[in-house]
């Protein structure tokens, strides 16, 4: 994986982690709206951070990913460039 790719990764999954691992990132809280590991499939995945998937076929309710989609499209807007000053050198020219 291409280093700025993965660092784009963490920083989306980020957005939303607070919902699925309750403000504790080593994966040992509980998910404060209820949804489990195994519940995010890629088809949820892709109804959080892509605006023309359609709601997948799950048991989450749709109130808990609308609202996960809703704290990525704040956090990350489709416009934002966010990489660190001592990146814009070397890797976006």
């Amino acid at each position: 994986m291409e280093s700025l790719s993965d660092s784009t990764i963490y920083m989306t999954y980020y957005t939303v982690a607070h919902f699925l691992q309750g403000g504790v990132l080593n994966g040992q809280g509980p998910s404060p709206v209820g949804i489990k590991p195994e519940q995010m499939t890629r088809v949820v995945w892709d109804f959080i951070f892509f605006k023309s998937s359609p709601f997948p076929k799950t048991d989450i309710p749709k109130e808990h990913l609308q609202r996960l989609r809703r704290e990525f499209e704040y956090w990350y807007p489709v416009d934002a460039r966010v990489p660190g000053k001592d990146l814009a050198p070397n890797r976006l020219s």
